[in-house]
């Protein structure tokens, strides 16, 4: 066998480890919320947590951002756990708002939009990791798109207190999920590239896995919600 073969098949197991470690714990992050979300649901929880659903929102957005923040300096066992923390927190916002979605508008939207919404993750995932363009600027764009979007949230959540705005709801969710695909496909490319340089057996390895598998988790999420409110502002 050559020097070049050697080579590229190192490449490949580089890529392979490193990818399998972050969709493991993507995956992982993800049956976690599934089964928080469940017990919620099934031990009747969800009742008197319903009117708090905007608490648990605040709370996973600031442990993602402590997340992001903290990464060079938090230890691997601190990420891992503030990233269950933040899969554990989404399980409890979905088990509390979930059981509204399917009584006002039957539980086959929920199965519809989370079919659905692992499909597009996974083709844009697809297109991520094996196109030869390079998605660099328009993850840049994405990126600056994504904090105008957090902006007009906040605002039509703030302004929801005070008029009639549903009408942005749909806007903001079309906006979203445009967004938060093309991100899919940004972020898979990058985990790709990561993997070609990163050491990985180091802790930065490891810590840089597990941001990336939190990148991808909130894409899946995030699709999964757009769409859910689109479907059901379809069927309203």
């Amino acid at each position: 066998m050559g020097y070049y073969d050697r080579n590229r098949i190192q490449d490949a197991r580089a890529v392979s480890a490193f990818s399998t470690r972050v969709y493991g714990w993507m995956a992982g992050g993800l049956a976690f919320t599934a089964a928080v979300a469940f017990f919620i649901f099934q031990s009747g929880l969800y009742i008197p947590l319903a009117s708090f659903w905007w608490v648990w929102g605040f709370l996973a957005f600031g442990v993602a951002m402590g997340i992001n923040v903290g990464l060079n300096r938090f230890s691997l066992p601190t990420i891992v756990g503030l990233f269950l923390a933040y899969a554990g927190i989404e399980g409890v916002l979905f088990g509390t708002i979930l059981p509204a979605f399917a009584s006002a508008y039957g539980g086959q939207v929920i199965w519809t939009a989370f079919l659905t919404a692992s499909s597009i993750f996974g083709l844009a995932m697809g297109y991520g990791i094996f196109t030869k363009n390079d998605l660099t600027g328009l993850g840049k764009i994405l990126q600056f798109a994504l904090i105008g979007l957090i902006g007009i949230t906040f605002l039509y959540l703030i302004l929801s207190f005070f008029m009639n705005v549903t009408w942005a709801s749909l806007f903001i969710s079309y906006l979203g999920l445009i967004i938060f695909v093309g991100l899919t496909a940004y972020d898979a490319q990058t985990i790709r590239q990561m993997s070609m340089q990163a050491d990985i057996n180091s802790v930065a390895s490891y810590r840089l896995s597990m941001v990336m598998a939190l990148r991808m988790y909130i894409n899946m999420v995030m699709i999964f919600w757009y769409l859910l409110q689109i479907l059901s502002s379809n069927r309203k």
